[in-house]
């Protein structure tokens, strides 16, 4: 299970690698209603990422990539191809993870841990992430980005994050950036580049045997 925790840190972005001016949004309720239309209107994303893993033991950098796709309303599959090969899902209640070794099943009804992770994700997806109940959530805003930073209201995330942060394009409400920043100062960047929206993506895709 810690193995499958330190998977989804490794989802993060370093703040101090992206040293930008933001402030508080001027229009909140404007900005919720915009990026629910426009997560709405989505009913595929496919991306590759590049994710770049920060230790504070080490001086070295963990880079590795992958394809990123989303299913509306719940499916999510997250590949690495390189270095290695890791793979990810999420179809609905339902995570399977796979690597060169063995493949796991782990219904996120039965662990609260994995269904606040999952939610995230999904709620990034959807456009719902500020209404996440684990989280409060402030949006800041620049000429380029949303920033929207979710600092943690429950014990158990508490104990492993000291804030996530969700970068959004400002012109197509994408998110371009996630940030999860560990309570140990642990982090990584992990960015989405070459996305396509609304193309077929078939439910298969979200099926590991």
């Amino acid at each position: 299970m810690r193995a499958l925790i330190n998977f989804f840190l490794c989802l993060v972005l370093s703040t101090s690698l992206m040293a930008q001016t933001y402030a508080p949004v001027k229009d909140l309720p404007s900005f919720k209603t915009n990026f629910a239309k426009a997560s709405s209107a989505i009913q595929s994303i496919e991306s590759d990422f590049v994710q770049v893993k920060h230790l504070s033991l080490l001086k070295d950098k963990l880079a590795s990539k992958g394809k990123f796709f989303y299913k509306k309303e719940n499916k999510v599959r997250i590949e690495y191809t390189s270095p290695y090969k890791y793979c990810m899902v999420i179809n609905d209640k339902q995570m399977t993870v796979k690597d060169e070794q063995k493949t796991s099943s782990y219904n996120t009804r039965s662990n609260k841990m994995m269904q606040s992770i999952n939610g995230i994700m999904l709620d990034c997806m959807r456009g719902t992430v500020y209404a996440n109940k684990d989280f409060v959530t402030t949006v800041f805003e620049n000429t380029k980005d949303y920033q929207l930073i979710l600092t943690p209201n429950t014990g158990m995330m508490k104990k492993m994050f000291s804030k996530i942060e969700v970068y959004l394009d400002k012109k197509t409400f994408q998110v371009v950036r996630l940030n999860m920043i560990e309570t140990g100062g642990d982090n990584s960047l992990m960015t989405f580049t070459n996305t396509t929206l609304n193309k077929t993506i078939a439910d298969a895709l979200f099926a590991i045997k």
